[in-house]
């Protein structure tokens, strides 16, 4: 094949590249075949008729660019460009995947592009596979926007435009830009480091992590200072790195084992990397880690085009030393930041200091937003901070302090240099009395109070999250007090109380955002005819996770809301059953839970009327479960109500029997229909003789008051002989039945009418 005749053809400079493909689907040797007369020149005279021509600015033009060569025909490409693995990804998906690439680079700080079509030949010889490589070099940047071959990579790159054009807060849209990077990369992580030109110290001026990520922060490595150094020199020749797999990690091994070790140790498997240059001057690198390695080379454009923009907006600060004060500092009250705050945190916890880490929330913060704006109540938030400030800076305290914004009206106290645990409260009072004088804004004397939640390392917590949970459980639970106090120290059931808090906020969301339902668990006979079923609430929260009904159930029950929760299951699954009892004919029974609570209020008895009469569902296929402690704690209050029910038609069940203390006078005047076994006693009667007897003894109570008996939460089929053996009615359990969902107690339904 005569492969320079092809190159010749080309009116723009280009060779021809071959690859060689490995049986592991990756490839080895990449060469330079032939290329025509214009690309030739820019290896053989770059100065002259190359790279040197091209730059118009005054640039300084790499020395590896500077150098003639002599261009053997089917030589290693690394003879005459820079070992790029950039452009081998390039070659590879022309040439061996046989897919048209066209894209571009910003290569070696010239201020130059180039732009770039790599196209595949159908030509093979045995592992070697071929393409033609068209590189054409241009000093305007908006071409390269302007033919962007992704619609939407080229939509990202404006919306970051657009954002670093339009804000004067640099720290917060970096965090915006940055976290739309790590999306657009679909990456574990993205990062935008800072490099100081004079010092070669690094910071963090922005970080995006997924959710459950698990690769390790740079912020918790010690060397992590060293470790950006070495990026510096490994850009000499490369404007960025990809390392899409083993292989392209190991080139990183080779080139920086340091930096790679780190790696590692991090959890990192695939990298993008773009140093922050301009004017030559690198201010800092960007880099997604464990990103969508599928679309490398779009990625990769698009990162590149958006690192040039985010270049230029740094070189727009005077100072570098601006740039990293602005990334440790909250812009409202110039004290430090969350960042900051947190970076402080691990250090100490890194050096094994002991320290207290105190939450302070300003107390009805909101009201003052509400009644005088938002911009009051930022200088509301500036004098406070303010306060604070020169009570750490001039030392007014027998400790070393450090105040930082965390965000809204929320900061945070780090405290260090006590003897004692006692020694922090004098301390905290200190910044508690700060707010003691009023504040005047607009002509309102403004009177602040604010609550403190404390924790100290490590006694109570041994990590920055944990300490920061910890120090905000005991500030949450302050403000819920509502008294006079406002110090709380963390202690361990304060988690709990956040915990509930937490449960109870997902449970109101799905009650107002209808993310309550159904199961349906099946009762059977002892022949496993089908009776019915109980319905069995269940709930997701905002994120669409399910939440145990274990948690959510105990905690409607203390808040006061177990009633709509009973509500909207009887209503749901009424209507579903009520359907496919008029569409199946099926003689079935629909069993629902309702708290005492429920059962006690005025209107229940029109609820339920409503509920018959919506769904269809027949008054006497439908049983309603009441605890066993109704008879003891509300007999009298709930008999009229039960009676009613009973009248309708309506089955009344007993739930949970035998775990609380009815007496049987009780158990004899209430008109109930059904016993229900609790599981707990299930699980000991086979193993305990005295449970068994126990059982033995509901059971036949139950049927000399003429009552049936389910046992519930049956499970295995020792327990299932021992309940045929004693003559128990009903089992409910996972043996022959777990909940269901709607669907599938449907097809229960038509399978056991079809037997």
């Amino acid at each position: 094949m005569d492969f320079q005749m092809i190159a010749d053809s080309f009116a723009e400079p280009t060779c021809i590249i071959s690859v060689e493909k490995d049986n592991d689907g990756g490839y080895r040797q990449i060469r330079i075949v032939a290329g025509n007369k214009l690309y030739i020149n820019k290896i053989e005279d770059p100065m002259n008729q190359g790279v040197g021509k091209e730059i118009t600015d005054g640039s300084e033009v790499p020395e590896f660019f500077r150098k003639s060569r002599t261009f053997v025909p089917n030589s290693p490409y690394e003879d005459y460009l820079p070992k790029e693995m950039g452009f081998e990804e390039v070659c590879f998906r022309a040439a061996v995947l046989k897919v048209p690439v066209h894209t571009y680079v910003h290569l070696n700080g010239l201020n130059i592009w180039f732009d770039i079509y790599a196209m595949p030949l159908s030509i093979e010889d045995g592992d070697i596979c071929y393409c033609t490589y068209t590189v054409i070099a241009t000093a305007n940047s908006e071409l390269m926007v302007s033919s962007a071959s992704s619609g939407v990579y080229a939509e990202n790159v404006i919306k970051t435009c657009i954002k670093l054009n339009g804000s004067d807060d640099l720290n917060g849209t970096m965090n915006d830009v940055i976290k739309d990077i790590r999306l657009l990369c679909r990456a574990d992580v993205c990062t935008i480091a800072l490099i100081d030109p004079e010092t070669k110290e690094a910071s963090i001026l922005a970080t995006s992590f997924g959710k459950d990520c698990k690769v390790k922060r740079v912020t918790q490595f010690n060397e992590f200072g060293d470790i950006a150094k070495t990026w510096i020199d490994m850009f000499g020749e490369s404007d960025f790195i990809v390392a899409k797999d083993v292989d392209d990690m190991e080139y990183i091994r080779q080139r920086n084992v340091f930096w790679y070790n780190n790696l590692m140790a991090a959890g990192v498997d695939s990298l993008v990397m773009f140093p922050l240059r301009y004017d030559g001057v690198i201010l800092g690198f960007m880099w997604a880690t464990n990103f969508a390695v599928e679309d490398t080379i779009r990625i990769k454009e698009t990162l590149e085009l958006t690192t040039f923009f985010i270049s230029s907006k740094l070189s727009n600060c005077r100072m570098m030393e601006h740039l990293k004060q602005i990334s440790y500092t909250d812009q409202l009250t110039g004290i430090s930041n969350r960042f900051a705050c947190t970076e402080l945190i691990e250090s100490l916890i890194k050096r094994g200091e002991k320290f207290c880490i105190v939450s302070i929330d300003i107390n009805n913060f909101k009201s003052i937003n509400d009644s005088l704006g938002f911009d009051a109540g930022n200088r509301v938030l500036a004098k406070i901070a303010s306060r604070w400030k020169k009570i750490a800076e001039k030392n007014l305290t027998a400790t070393q302090d450090h105040i930082a914004r965390m965000g809204g009206d929320e900061f945070q106290l780090v405290i260090q240099g006590y003897e004692n645990d006692a020694a922090v409260i004098p301390t905290i009072k200190t910044y508690e009395n700060a707010l003691g004088n009023s504040l005047t804004i607009d002509g309102c004397d403004l009177y602040i109070s604010a609550s403190f939640g404390y924790c100290l390392y490590p006694d109570d917590a041994v990590t920055s999250d944990s300490l920061i949970s910890s120090a905000n459980a005991s500030m949450n639970e302050i403000k819920r007090l509502k008294n006079s106090q406002h110090i709380m120290r963390f202690s361990p059931e304060l988690l709990k109380e956040e915990h509930t808090l937490e449960i109870e906020r997902k449970l109101i969301y799905a009650l107002e955002n209808d993310l309550l339902y159904f199961n349906l668990q099946p009762q059977f006979d002892l022949d496993h005819k089908l009776r019915g079923f109980e319905a069995l609430a269940r709930m997701k929260d905002s994120d669409g996770a399910v939440v145990s009904p274990g948690e959510f159930i105990p905690v409607a029950e203390k808040v006061g809301l177990v009633d709509k929760v009973d509500s909207a299951v009887f209503r749901r699954s009424a209507m579903f059953i009520g359907q496919v009892i008029r569409e199946t004919g099926a003689d079935i029974m629909l069993s629902v839970n309702i708290s005492v609570r429920h059962l006690m209020k005025n209107d229940f008895l029109d609820e339920v009327k409503d509920i018959l009469s919506s769904s269809g569902i027949p008054a006497d296929h439908l049983e309603i479960e009441i605890t066993e402690s109704i008879m003891i704690d509300s007999a009298e209050k709930a008999q009229h109500c039960i009676e009613k029910l009973h009248k309708m038609g309506i089955q009344i069940a007993i739930d949970d029997f035998g775990t609380g203390y009815s007496s049987l006078s009780y158990l004899n005047n209430f008109p109930a229909n059904i016993l229900k076994i609790d599981k707990s006693f299930i699980d000991k009667m086979n193993t305990s003789d005295p449970s068994k007897q126990y059982v033995a003894a509901i059971i036949s109570i139950g049927h000399i008051m003429g009552f049936e008996v389910v046992s519930e939460g049956v499970e295995e089929k020792e327990q299932l002989a021992t309940l045929k053996l004693i003559g128990c009615d009903y089992i409910q359990g996972f043996i022959w039945g777990r909940p269901l969902s709607p669907e599938d107690a449907e097809k229960l339904i038509r399978e056991s009418m079809a037997k």
